[in-house]
């Protein structure tokens, strides 16, 4: 009986092997390599995470800059309370591009910082409308140019036709004063349009023109820092609600 009990646990021969078999099983060199497989692939997974939340990031970024431009338009249409002022959507446009550029399944290009440039020349084909309709606008009063433009360049930021008939009001220079009686003006019919650079302007410079553009339904536009090509874009947008009101 002893013998046969014996027989039935684990031969004596071998009981060296029976006593290992666990302490081998866990130090496997195979699960040394499926860990090293699983540490690589978790570090990838982690890279392309972050590729994914910077893109999630600039797009949710380009739809709020968008939804900004729409409700800033209407809001200038029907004289509404302008939205706080935040990233335009050419902006945002570019940051989204530049996170999709980065893929790096896209090819490298030597042209990452060329689109920084590429707001102010896009709407360059588009100005043709405010030109056409400058001759209007110079009988019913001046296009009224708002915000920091202290050492600027002005006379190349609009075409002749329009520059002629602008006036520009430098906020930074001026200071509280740069408004003056522009407010009075624009009730009594002598300002055409008004074209506000919301991004280096103060909100005490534009909120009693704004109020009085709204009395008086003379439209307003926004062009962001001010560049030749938001001012021309935001000069259109004049001309586009003066039609919509006629």
């Amino acid at each position: 009986m002893a013998l046969g009990a014996q027989r039935g646990n684990c031969p004596r021969p071998s009981s060296r092997l029976c006593g290992s078999s666990n302490a081998a099983m866990s130090s496997s060199p195979f699960d040394d390599v499926v860990e090293a497989v699983r540490a690589a692939l978790n570090a990838k997974r982690a890279d392309l995470s972050q590729r994914v939340t910077t893109i999630e990031a600039a797009l949710r970024a380009y739809e709020r800059a968008v939804e900004f431009e729409i409700a800033e338009s209407f809001a200038s249409e029907h004289r509404l309370k302008q939205p706080a002022a935040r990233e335009r959507a050419a902006e945002a446009a570019l940051g989204l591009a530049r996170a999709v550029a980065s893929l790096p399944e896209l090819p490298a290009r030597g042209s990452a910082k060329p689109p920084t440039e590429a707001p102010e020349p896009e709407p360059d084909t588009a100005p043709a409308a405010p030109v056409v309709a400058s001759g209007k606008r110079a009988s019913r009063g001046k296009l009224v140019i708002i915000g920091a433009i202290s050492g600027r360049e002005k006379s190349g930021a609009l075409p002749a036709e329009l520059a002629a008939d602008a006036e520009w009001i430098d906020t930074e220079r001026d200071g509280v004063h740069a408004v003056g009686n522009l407010p009075q003006r624009i009730k009594q019919g002598r300002v055409s349009g008004i074209v506000i650079l919301d991004r280096v302007v103060s909100h005490k410079h534009t909120e009693p023109v704004v109020a009085a553009a709204r009395e008086a339904r003379v439209p307003v536009a926004f062009a962001g820092q001010g560049g030749r090509a938001s001012i021309l874009r935001a000069v259109a947008q004049l001309d586009e609600m003066r039609r919509e009101r006629s």
